[in-house]
């Protein structure tokens, strides 16, 4: 499902009532995640764990799809049912307590209906949800599903607790985000290529008539600017480019400096420790420079597309007809010495800039939008068919996140399932960890065994109410034997000499994946985080596994 802004924005209970969550992912999140409908296959804990921390923040619907009815094992693990529901359609039960929790703001549906049995007969009822969250699925139905959510796009997350173990795993087919909120910051200040209305506030100033009260609350952006536009007209329009040179350049900005009792002045520090701002040539990030290329290389867009797709098109336009290779300015300004009305200038600066490159954007994302085909409709229809128009504001969020865009694809469960990557660096990782026999790698790779044997055998190892040692043991080897050849299908077939049979006939003793609540808590925590990610199109998700191990507490997240 792609970036599309929603029609029709919900509205929400009260102004404050999710006020902060809104300083997380602000008001256009909070409306995706209104605007979202989840499909879940499962209603024990895991699942309504999950559901719990989608429903609280402002999930706009959700269909419970389990075909069981509650049990005396539910009363034990799951707090979405109740003695008084024993009997009753466990789908039916989770959804209307869940829905008790925010009952203004979420609706719930419930299919009672074996989740297995919907994949394979009912592939066409997954049609118009956001996502689909699977639990405790077996590996074959799970497959199917995996199958086809790739193939209609659909963003899937499963999840499985095994006792004190437990797993996500996603899978995205070139979902979008614009704002992946990375840890540090990049200001783009252009000193290297200053546009034209920081160049003409460059101009502005003349440093020799200043006073020393101003010039020590000059930004040290102006000196670097003035000191690159001399160093060009003294070399052939040429920046510093060999070591001697920047140097020299270095010292050329240290030139404009005026003696000071006090020492060097803070602004001419900042300028000498970001001189080399003023050569370095701007790189556009490899996943933006990726996403770019791709929408440059597609010439035609569908009725479908969506906004994400449109803007990047236009935003390769941009960079290719007048940006100049470069993205659009973001406008941001970083702190630095200077007083209030020469910070403010320098920032309408920068923010002129931005907004006419926005502007710019905008115009070519619509002009895109007003020759996108019809869909099959002909005639009078489809010519009275209304352009399309993008919100502005969801234009000026895609340029002013431009350096930090992601498209993630992961790798579908079948080609996991086929031949999972085991990366070196994780196995060596394994080896260093304070408990290295609780790694959640050596036990992911021995619960795949199970999996594996699950869908050979159509049962799980030691699950077998009236097995007896002799039979759990030989189920163990079984599983032993599983995991060994998951090994041999990984790419380059890698030793993990950590990993020993005691991993499967530990797994064949605890039996059928049971779900404790403790575990499922926090699954459902992390399950419900990644799916916040995915239906805001904010934060990376992600790629594409998680493992927990409730024994040691611990987990790590790996690319199988």
């Amino acid at each position: 499902r792609g970036l599309v802004s929603p029609a029709t924005p919900p509205t929400m209970a009260t102004d404050n009532k999710y006020d902060r969550q809104l300083r997380l992912w602000g008001k256009e999140g909070q409306l995706r995640l209104a605007s979202a409908n989840a499909c879940v296959l499962g209603a024990g804990p895991t699942a309504t764990e999950t559901l719990k921390n989608l429903v609280l923040p402002g999930l706009g619907k959700f269909t419970v799809v389990d075909g069981g009815v509650v049990g005396a094992a539910d009363m034990g693990n799951n707090f979405f049912v109740s003695q008084e529901s024993l009997g009753r359609p466990r789908a039916e039960v989770v959804r209307d307590l869940l829905v008790e929790m925010n009952p203004n703001d979420c609706q719930g549906a419930a299919k009672v209906c074996d989740p297995a049995q919907l994949v394979a007969q009912e592939p066409d009822f997954l049609l118009g949800f956001s996502l689909v969250i699977a639990t405790q699925l077996d590996p074959q139905p799970l497959l199917a599903l995996a199958e086809l959510c790739w193939a209609r796009g659909l963003p899937l997350l499963s999840a499985r607790c095994w006792g004190y173990l437990g797993s996500l795993r996603l899978q995205l087919r070139g979902h979008e985000v614009v704002e992946s909120k990375p840890d540090t910051q990049l200001h783009d200040l252009r000193l290297a290529r200053p546009f034209p209305e920081l160049e003409q506030l460059a101009d502005s100033y003349d440093l020799a008539s200043m006073d020393d009260r101003d010039f020590a609350h000059t930004p040290y952006v102006i000196f670097l600017i003035k000191a690159m536009a001399a160093w060009r007209a003294d070399h052939g329009g040429q920046p510093p480019k060999t070591f001697a040179e920047k140097n020299a350049f270095k010292k050329s900005v240290e030139l404009l400096d005026r003696p000071s009792k006090e020492g060097r002045r803070e602004n001419m520090k900042e300028a000498l420790e970001n001189a080399y701002r003023a050569y370095a040539s701007v790189e556009v990030p490899e996943d933006v420079a990726s996403i770019v290329e791709a929408a440059r290389q597609k010439s035609l867009l569908g009725a479908d597309c969506s906004d994400f797709q449109v803007l990047a098109k236009a935003l390769a336009e941009f960079m290719d007809e007048e940006g100049q290779g470069l993205l659009p300015l973001k406008g941001s300004i970083p702190d630095m010495e200077a007083d209030n009305p020469k910070y403010m200038a320098l920032q309408r600066a920068y923010e002129t800039r931005a907004a006419y490159d926005a502007q710019r954007i905008t115009q070519r994302a619509q002009a895109l939008l007003a020759g996108l085909p019809t869909e099959a409709e002909g005639g009078a229809a489809a010519a009275a068919r209304p352009v399309r128009v993008l919100d502005p504001e969801v234009a000026r969020n895609f340029c002013r996140n431009a350096w930090d865009l992601k498209a993630v694809t992961t790798r579908t469960l079948g080609e996991e399932w086929a031949a999972p990557l085991v990366d070196p660096d994780s196995v060596f990782d394994s080896g260093r960890e304070e408990l290295t026999a609780q790694a959640p790698l050596l036990w992911f790779l021995a619960l795949r065994g199970a999996e594996k044997f699950q869908a050979s055998e159509g049962r799980w190892p030691g699950a077998d109410p009236k097995a007896d040692e002799d039979s759990v043991r030989a189920d163990g080897e079984s599983v032993w034997a599983e995991t060994q050849k998951v090994l041999a299908s990984a790419a380059g077939s890698p030793t993990v000499e950590q990993l020993n049979e005691a991993y499967a006939h530990e797994v064949a003793r605890f039996g059928a994946s049971q779900e404790v609540h403790a575990t499922a808590a926090v699954l459902g925590g992390a399950c419900s985080q990644e799916a916040v990610k995915v239906i805001t199109h904010q934060w990376v998700p992600a790629n594409n596994t998680f493992v927990f191990n409730g024994v040691a507490g611990t987990g790590g997240t790996f690319e199988f």
